[in-house]
């Protein structure tokens, strides 16, 4: 199963994500949950490169795949702040979405830094 846990802030800014684990949902190769949630995930983290302008701090295992956390830095200009939660909420929104259709193999969770 695939878990996406979303860290927000008390403001309810979405600080960071991290996505583990594999969906398992069809054979390696033909798996659309899997590739579904590594194109939102991908799309994600290219938006913010070329729209936003900065690269978001990434952590990802490249050899085994499954596991990926992304995180906003807290000292981007406002400006940059203000798309990259757009994209954020995005992604946050076709995960949620995800989960809901195929709650079998993805789930999301939200905590709130205090």
């Amino acid at each position: 199963m695939i878990q996406a846990v979303f860290e927000k802030a008390e403001d309810g800014e979405l600080r960071s994500a991290e996505i583990t684990g594999h969906a398992a949902s069809g054979e390696y190769g033909f798996d659309v949950v899997c590739a579904s949630v590594s194109t939102l995930a991908i799309n994600f983290v290219n938006s913010i490169e070329k729209f936003a302008g900065f690269e978001p701090h990434l952590e990802l295992n490249e050899t085994e795949g499954g596991f990926l956390r992304v995180e906003i830095p807290q000292s981007i200009p406002p400006h940059q702040r203000e798309m990259a939660q757009l994209f954020f909420e995005s992604f946050f929104l076709g995960m949620a979405n995800l989960a809901e259709d195929s709650s079998e193999f993805v789930q999301t969770k939200v905590i709130t830094e205090s």
